[in-house]
């Protein structure tokens, strides 16, 4: 049986990837340093998940929660490296350092701890697929979004760095970028654009302004598959054609 671990599991996107994977008989570990969202996205789930507390930009706590995999439901051939936040929004000059560190902390800090001790498990079993959670904002960049968009271009480049190294083990890494979607941390930029008196942008197909998160995770759900091993080094943008529009 498939064993997944996914971060950001609380809410969003995370967690319409853990049920998305729970439905289809995987057995996911539901990570997030939101441990009651975790057990709220485990309550909901038609499979086995199991939720688990941890700090992703710490790397002993990212080492914990891929012990926990292990432990309690076997080794993970499938990583859904997901979870971050939307960043200060302010321009260069006015942003802090301390903001600069933590969007990098734990939006692609994060990233590389996950992979870093995830993969060695995958190696020694000779299979895995991994996906990265990038962004619209990982092809193009926009003003006061110099820290979210510097991890989400960061994020983009170690996909590839990743997928070029393992590929010979039968792993697979891409790098998922969606635009606009109705989750929690769109709606924390949101009031970010509302405080600096900053429009929102509209985009998607039809006049929809946002995706959904199911519609995401089931992008998501085809790049962890087990059948498409010559798709790696990747990426899929799930933005309503918003991406092309620059």
């Amino acid at each position: 049986m498939s064993v997944a671990i996914v971060t950001g599991a609380a809410s969003g996107i995370g967690r319409a990837v853990a049920l998305e994977l729970a439905r289809g008989g995987t057995r996911v570990l539901a990570v997030d340093i939101d441990l009651s969202g975790a057990e709220e996205t485990a309550s909901l789930a038609a499979g086995t998940v199991v939720p688990h507390r941890a700090d992703v930009s710490k790397p002993d706590e990212v080492e914990g929660y891929v012990r926990a995999a292990l432990s309690s439901l076997g080794t993970p051939d499938k990583f859904f490296n997901n979870a971050g936040i939307a960043g200060a929004n302010r321009t260069i000059v006015d942003m802090s350092v301390d903001e600069w560190s933590s969007t990098l902390a734990i939006n692609l800090n994060s990233m590389f701890y996950g992979l870093k001790y995830v993969l060695p498990h995958m190696i020694d079993a000779g299979r895995g697929q991994v996906v990265n959670t990038g962004s619209i904002a990982s092809l193009q960049g926009a003003p006061k979004r110099g820290d979210y968009v510097a991890s989400k271009h960061a994020t983009l480049g170690l996909t590839r760095t990743a997928a070029a190294e393992v590929r010979q083990f039968g792993i697979a890494v891409n790098c998922i970028c969606p635009g606009s979607t109705d989750t929690p941390i769109i709606g924390k930029f949101r009031a970010l654009l509302a405080r600096d008196g900053q429009p929102i942008p509209a985009q998607g197909v039809g006049g929809r302004g946002m995706a959904s998160a199911d519609e995401i995770a089931r992008t998501a759900a085809f790049l962890l598959r087990d059948d498409v091993p010559f798709l790696t080094g990747t990426m899929l943008s799930v933005d309503g054609g918003a991406s092309g529009q620059y």
